[in-house]
């Protein structure tokens, strides 16, 4: 069985090259005598990682995770009957805090929705709307407006079902149901009953696709792409992401609600420590306002 073979069996598809990768990394250091390597080899390879490079804490660790695995593989296929550094770990502290001093105020976030206008295309200016609603009323990312499909969408009750993903080691948010703001609704009823059905007719290859966004000739959108659609019209100063448009609607909600389980269900976060990275503490609003409001600034 080959390294990769093995992390195919054992590890998720997400992070396969990025394991080989620094597998490689160790076993090209080390060479011939990788397979031998001791408790100290794997030592002196995290500080020569340390003083040659200017690596993360966060990757540093996925290079010494990455060395286990190999470890795991040769144990496995009988070439070791130890593992050298199963009980070794780094104690770098990584910084989580989001630094939500940069992000979008509320109001910038509903200039971002009332003033979006498309010059060309005008046919797809209310699916390129919704997808704007999404981002800044329900805080999804762009796997998961991609991920929505037309039963997820409840009218009626004027709610969202927003689908969590299937892999179990997956960062992506959980399951949940959302509600729709007013303003939605009418939006999506219009792109529902008129503008999709024009769009799912330059699907040939498959007229009865049940994702909600359609492109514009009727396939599912790729998540990648939305962030292109978002910004057609926008300089490169304007340009707004996807992703600091989700952090900023947490942490507003956060300032707004000073509930932690609330937001955490609303965000989908599986652990409450993720939603807090968005908190702001006392003494950092106070700096951010001495540094907003200063006379001399």
């Amino acid at each position: 069985m080959t390294i990769r073979e093995y992390l195919q069996k054992k590890y998720s598809k997400s992070t396969l090259n990025s394991n080989l990768y620094n597998i490689k990394r160790f076993t090209d250091y080390y060479d011939k005598r990788a397979e031998k390597a001791t408790y100290k080899d794997v030592l002196h390879y995290i500080e020569y990682l340390r003083k040659n490079y200017d690596l993360h804490r966060k990757t540093l660790r996925h290079c010494l995770y990455a060395v286990k695995i190999y470890f795991n593989y040769l144990l496995e296929i009988g070439k070791r009957k130890d593992h050298p550094c199963s009980e070794l770990y780094l104690k770098d502290k990584i910084n989580r805090q989001i630094p939500v001093d940069n992000l979008y105020s509320p109001e910038t976030l509903e200039n971002f929705f009332e003033s979006y206008q498309i010059k060309r295309k005008k046919q797809l200016e209310t699916r390129n709307k919704i997808i704007i609603s999404l981002l800044i009323y329900q805080a999804l990312t762009v796997n998961e407006i991609a991920e929505l499909e037309v039963h997820h969408i409840n009218l009626d009750k004027a709610e969202i079902f927003i689908k969590g993903s299937k892999e179990a080691t997956s960062k992506s948010p959980k399951s949940r149901t959302l509600p729709l703001q007013a303003k939605q609704i009418l939006l999506f009823y219009k792109y529902l009953e008129k503008d999709r059905n024009n769009l799912l007719k330059y699907n040939l290859k498959n007229p009865d696709e049940t994702a909600f966004i359609l492109g514009q000739y009727g396939e599912k959108i790729k998540p990648h792409g939305i962030s292109r659609i978002i910004n057609e019209n926008r300089t490169e100063n304007e340009q707004i992401q996807p992703m600091k448009i989700r952090q900023s609607v947490i942490a507003n909600l956060l300032k707004k609600e000073n509930d932690t389980r609330i937001v955490q269900v609303f965000s989908g976060h599986k652990r409450a420590s993720t939603t807090v990275q968005y908190k702001q503490s006392e003494l950092e609003q106070l700096q951010n306002a001495v540094n907003n409001y200063h006379p001399i600034r």
